[in-house]
């Protein structure tokens, strides 16, 4: 049967989901990127954004984007250490290919290391160090690194996202106002709210007054994650104000639906727990619209 939710997932926009494979190709995955394509177009979705912590996927967007026409596969690039790190090289040559949005680190930041997240999952699976670990978006007077805003002003000028990836709350405020401070018009504080991160409401507030975008990722209430309680999500997006957030997935492995599945449950949870239908619009359809320079 057809409902509400399935209405609201048509024309929706990803901006945050995972390839496979991704770590290596041993570990479990539900779709193969091609497969993800043609799910997303069998919803109606307008399209999605690829992330991988290890490689840029400005190629493999590119091919999907041929393969599937009428469908908006956009490439990103996570700017941990072994690809770069802070490097305004590796950002203008992503954005030359044609990325979309410019993740900062993940399991190379400081952050992620310090409360053990997908740094934790690197070190099992992998022998070797990676290049770069423990890094911070600003130095030890936290001013924000020259080679940071170098890479905040090359996104600027492409008209290309930055988001925040797994860098603390109070790096990503910084790193916000920063942004505003150079003119860079699309910013994203990603997924502030989990155990990652932690933002405060005030910290939310502070960087959505800037012009920029929260978001929220369905992934993180599931109970091989974090089991968030989606009543925060809710909460949260209505601080903040839904027509200043983005709802995508973070979808990964096989013991979670399918990304489009994940996102319709996201949309359904969302309307079941008083969420206005208006305010999932702006959330999966035109905030990540105006993010992938897809308005109209």
């Amino acid at each position: 049967m057809r409902t509400l939710a399935d209405d609201l997932l048509e024309g929706s926009i990803d901006l945050h989901a995972h390839i496979y494979p991704q770590t290596s190709l041993g570990e479990s995955g539900r779709l193969l990127d091609h497969e993800w394509a043609r799910a997303a177009r069998d919803v109606g979705m307008r399209g999605f954004a690829m992330k991988s912590h290890y490689w840029p996927t400005i190629g493999q967007a590119r091919i999907l984007n041929e393969t599937f026409p009428g469908l908006d596969v956009l490439g990103g690039i996570v700017l941990n250490g072994h690809v770069g790190g802070f490097c305004p090289f590796t950002a203008e040559s992503a954005i030359k290919l044609g990325v979309k949005i410019i993740w900062m680190p993940t399991f190379s930041a400081a952050n992620d290391i310090k409360v053990e997240s997908y740094s934790q999952r690197v070190k099992q699976n992998f022998a070797n160090t990676p290049p770069g670990n423990g890094m911070e978006v600003w130095d030890k007077n936290r001013e924000i690194l020259p080679e940071v805003t170098s890479i905040l002003e090359l996104a600027r000028d492409a008209d290309v996202a930055v988001a925040t990836g797994h860098i603390s709350a109070a790096e990503s405020v910084a790193l916000a106002r920063k942004a505003h401070e150079v003119g860079l018009k699309k910013f994203i504080f990603t997924h502030p709210i989990i155990n990652i991160v932690e933002a405060t409401e005030a910290q939310l507030k502070e960087v959505a007054d800037l012009g920029y975008i929260i978001e929220f990722t369905w992934i993180s209430a599931f109970p091989m994650w974090q089991g968030l309680d989606p009543k925060a999500v809710a909460a949260a997006a209505k601080a903040v104000g839904a027509n200043r957030c983005i709802m995508t997935t973070d979808a990964q492995n096989d013991f979670n639906p399918t990304a489009p599945e994940m996102l319709r449950m996201f949309i359904a949870t969302m309307l079941q727990l008083g969420v206005d239908k208006g305010d999932i619009e702006w959330m999966v359809k035109r905030n990540p619209a105006r993010l992938a320079n897809l308005e109209g």
